[in-house]
């Protein structure tokens, strides 16, 4: 850390995982930052900024999933793309949220990508060397199918627990996305789809039921939706479609609602 900003003030670390990965708080040149960092290199870094400013609070979600409080506002740095991406803790129903604001520009009047997924803290990417250090359980997934691994990015909960987000490609080049808990079940994918449904009526009655009480969804149409089965996770993933807005919902095996990811575009 030192090494890497000589000048930071202030400085408190947190252990998320002794001897391997931390965070911490720091001042640099008066401006409040927080980064993610392992004893070999500093993974990732937010800015961070006290309250929302008002363009931001203009730019809040204004459709189905209106009406949250949002705080903790930051933007990772260095913003390595034209359109900016700027973040903030989104309470929504008693349920903490990831919102994302992603900034195209040079359009008049601005327009953002909104999206809303399940809250962690932070993400960093790991490299060949650090994947094979990934829980054994997992790794033998990847064995047991013959998928190759391009990419992994960590992400960390409120809960300072892990979570696995990969790529993978097979041999004739075909990738999938994969979602792994700290425990290596898995909580999504379409690569081990059994079943597709298009109809809501198809699904079990317990996601039926979750989905037509919901104030916030039952308007949106099934776009598509699956059921993936395997030996480590098992589960539902529903891809909802309304007028300018849509919302991937994952249940549980037995049709317990898990996570929601939303999306929708405003201009201000």
């Amino acid at each position: 850390m030192s090494d890497a900003y000589p000048d930071a003030t202030n400085a408190t670390f947190q252990s998320i995982e002794k001897d391997k990965l931390y965070e911490v708080y720091y001042k640099l040149k008066g401006d409040s930052f927080h980064a993610a960092l392992n004893t070999k290199k500093i993974l990732s870094v937010y800015r961070m900024y006290g309250t929302l400013p008002d363009s931001m609070r203009q730019a809040l979600p204004a459709r189905s999933v209106s009406g949250g409080e949002a705080d903790v506002y930051k933007e990772p740095v260095p913003q390595v793309n034209a359109d900016k991406i700027f973040n903030a803790k989104y309470t929504w129903k008693g349920q903490n949220y990831l919102l994302s604001w992603f900034e195209h520009k040079p359009l008049n009047p601005a327009r953002f990508t909104i999206r809303i997924e399940p809250y962690v803290k932070f993400t960093y990417q790991i490299f060949q060397d650090e994947i094979n250090a990934m829980p054994t359980p997992i790794l033998a997934f990847f064995d047991r199918e013959k998928l190759r691994i391009s990419t992994v990015r960590i992400a960390i909960t409120e809960k300072n627990e892990r979570q696995y987000l990969i790529s993978a490609t097979t041999a004739s080049g075909t990738g999938y996305e994969f979602v792994f808990d700290r425990t290596a079940k898995l909580i999504n994918t379409i690569y081990r789809a059994e079943a597709f449904y298009y109809n809501i009526d198809e699904l079990p009655e317990k996601i039926q039921t979750f989905i037509k009480n919901s104030s916030a969804f039952a308007a949106m149409k099934l776009a598509e939706g699956y059921k993936f089965s395997d030996p480590v996770g098992t589960g539902y993933v529903l891809n909802l479609q309304g007028t300018e807005e849509s919302s991937r919902m994952s249940f549980d095996q037995d049709g317990n609602f898990v996570s929601m990811t939303y999306q929708t575009a405003l201009y201000r």
